[in-house]
């Protein structure tokens, strides 16, 4: 079991890497830089939730969509990890081919759809984190997901018994 300063770590870890996140994707609409912070986001918040699932029974009971988010976003961050591929990409903004009339939409860095990202590695396929990935987080904007992400460990926090809290 780990001891709760490490919790409260890994919880401001994903907090920093969410306000680096928000300050990369405001400033420099890169969606390399934005796919370093959110994959840091997302490393903090897969550590968080495996210990969490490790130490603590009533977490690893519970149900409905922050488990499913988690499932989501540890499957993508398996894959960035495991297989590097570019788990995000810009849309909005200017693209050619453009038709008329044209349309300017907001520049958004996304997640790619789960058909974009190569396939695991042999003895490694995740259907079910796959699943979880095409229904909360693929095409989202990702300061959308990780702002959800952030929600569920703020709701872990104040759930009673929580090692968070």
């Amino acid at each position: 079991m780990s001891t709760l300063p490490l919790y409260h770590l890994a919880l401001t870890a994903f907090q920093d890497a969410q306000a680096r996140l928000q300050e990369n994707l405001a400033s420099v609409r890169d969606p390399g830089m934005a796919m370093v912070s959110a994959m840091e986001a997302a490393y903090w918040a897969n550590a968080l939730d495996l210990r969490l699932r490790a130490d603590d029974q009533s977490y690893r009971q519970l149900t409905g969509d922050g488990p499913e988010l988690m499932r989501a976003l540890r499957f993508v961050r398996n894959r960035a990890a495991h297989q590097l591929p570019l788990v995000v990409q810009q849309s909005g903004g200017i693209q050619l081919p453009f038709t008329l009339p044209a349309t300017l939409l907001p520049v958004v860095i996304c997640w790619v759809s789960a058909s974009a990202l190569p396939p695991a590695d042999r003895g490694h396929e995740d259907r079910k984190g796959e699943a979880c990935y095409a229904k909360w987080i693929e095409g989202q904007a990702v300061w959308v997901v990780v702002e959800e992400v952030r929600r569920w460990l703020a709701t872990e926090q104040t759930r009673p018994g929580s090692l968070l809290a």
